[in-house]
């Protein structure tokens, strides 16, 4: 009767051991590479180190993996890992692609400067050799023109005023013609002019204004 109590027993023993082994957990492994390298990997938003990079133990179900690196675009994907499994994931990481500045073409707009005629117009007065005291009294006027422009002028015309006390007496017209750039003219003409009685000759000024230039 003990004998059977004790085989009993045995018998119990063994089939209480075997009922608390714990069954094997169903796990799979995911192996990440990337191009470039060294990207940083994130597993359901866990980082898990850099490219190339293998998880092991990961239960078995839907995860979603990242992919990060500096200056190029985020990767991710859904995977599904599945019991000693192994889910190998590639990623092909795409650049950012900066925009380049847009240059604006410069026109530079070159302003040809206008070739123009300069005329300058000087001069004096003189009695003639034989001074006449009648009036009008006749009065010799040398005049002078010169072209310092980077044209000729066609046609120059001026006036020859003479002003006494300030007072214009009178005036005649100058015609040059033609002064090419760079050239001078000269006219002398007489000019008759009724001078006040006792006109002291200092007090006379010839001035050649008004001038014309046809280009």
């Amino acid at each position: 009767m003990l004998g059977k109590t004790a085989i009993c027993l045995l018998v119990l023993c063994i089939f209480l051991c075997g009922c608390s082994t714990t069954l094997p957990e169903k796990t799979g492994s995911v192996k990440v590479t990337s191009s470039p390298s060294a990207a940083e990997v994130y597993f359901d938003n866990e980082y898990r180190g850099t490219t190339p990079a293998t998880i092991n133990a990961v239960p078995a179900g839907n995860y979603t993996v990242e992919i990060r690196q500096r200056g190029y675009e985020n990767w991710s994907e859904s995977i599904g890992v599945i019991t000693a499994g192994t889910v190998n994931i590639s990623a092909s990481l795409k650049p950012v692609m900066t925009p380049l500045p847009t240059t604006v073409p410069v026109t530079t707009q070159t302003t040809m400067k206008k070739e123009v005629p300069q005329i300058h117009v000087d001069g004096y007065w003189t009695y003639p050799a034989v001074r006449s005291y009648s009036s009008p009294i006749p009065l010799f006027v040398h005049a002078e023109g010169a072209n310092v422009g980077s044209a000729d002028a066609r046609e120059v015309t001026s006036s020859a005023n003479l002003y006494y006390n300030d007072q214009q007496v009178c005036w005649i017209k100058i015609y040059f013609g033609t002064i090419k750039a760079g050239g001078h003219a000269t006219k002398d003409t007489m000019m008759f002019c009724p001078l006040p009685g006792g006109a002291d000759d200092h007090d006379l000024v010839i001035k050649f204004e008004n001038v014309v230039v046809t280009p």
